[in-house]
């Protein structure tokens, strides 16, 4: 198996392994949870209740006779994380609290804040910055459309993010581990940035592609993977195409689509090159 794997190591990055872990172990959670949503006509209240509880105080044991910093510790911690909001869920399903999708998750973010601080587990921080940005798209997603909404929630998700992906960023250069668990935060900035300049064909359009265009010269300058310039060079791509196509006559059609395909082909050939050379110095 050894002399197997080996074949493959300098084909895989390195981030493949734990990002498989964590996906395996979100989706066997997703699986409780799907079990729990499915039979709910078939479970009492009691049940209802005692389920999610259960799953609560189990791995909040797990984690404590593990170890939080143990591998097992973090997946019991993380799984004590999503069981409170699949308490509160259960809760608001069974009295019918009326509470909107915004309260839940507001609940939710609070209490896994405490959770997340004591325990120092970044799965327990990158679930808490997922649910934060649920609050905020739920809560102002309905009133976007209305004066000045927009630009709040895009300045809520956007520094939000930004911080946290400042604190992943220094955790990696502090330990040198982890260095692809700022990917989640990138995303939000710049799929915020990606919202934000196309409903906007003003100011908002180049300041949200300078910012994107600052996160690549950060990703390049500091050598912070491919993946992350990877994600800015799409961002930057899928502005600037929308912006072409926007003004698009017929006569300069082929023009165009030429000129896209260059643009997405270059991006493209520069992440590969750039991954190769880290490949090779991996």
């Amino acid at each position: 198996m050894k002399s197997f794997s080996s074949l493959f190591r300098p084909v895989f990055p390195v981030w493949l392994a734990p990002l498989c872990g964590v996906t395996g172990a979100a989706l066997f959670l997703a699986g409780v949870a799907c079990f729990l949503a499915y039979n709910w006509a078939a479970l009492g209240a009691v049940c209802k209740f005692a389920l999610p509880l259960f799953g609560l105080v189990l791995c909040a044991a797990g984690a404590y006779y593990k170890g939080l910093q143990t591998g097992t510790g973090k997946v019991c911690g993380f799984a004590c994380g999503f069981f409170i909001g699949l308490f509160f869920a259960v809760y608001g399903q069974v009295y019918q609290t009326g509470a909107f999708a915004y309260e839940f998750c507001f609940a939710w973010a609070l209490c896994l804040l405490p959770l997340a601080a004591l325990g120092g587990n970044r799965w327990l921080w990158l679930l808490w910055a997922a649910v934060s940005n649920g609050y905020l798209l739920a809560y102002y997603g309905p009133f976007l459309y209305r004066a000045g909404t927009g630009t709040v929630l895009f300045l809520w998700v956007f520094f939000l993010n930004v911080l946290c992906f400042a604190f992943a960023e220094r955790a990696y250069f502090k330990t040198r581990r982890g260095g692809w668990f700022s990917l989640f935060f990138l995303f939000m900035v710049l799929a915020a940035c990606f919202v934000r300049g196309l409903n906007n064909w003003g100011p908002w359009f180049w300041a949200c592609l300078c910012l994107v265009l600052l996160f690549a010269v950060y990703a390049y300058a500091f050598r912070r993977g491919a993946a992350q310039l990877g994600f800015c060079a799409l961002a930057a791509d899928c502005l600037l195409a929308e912006r072409i196509i926007s003004g698009l006559r017929v006569g300069g059609f082929l023009v165009t689509v030429v000129a896209l395909l260059l643009l997405f082909v270059a991006s493209a050939w520069g992440v590969y090159m750039l991954s190769r050379r880290e490949g090779k110095h991996a």
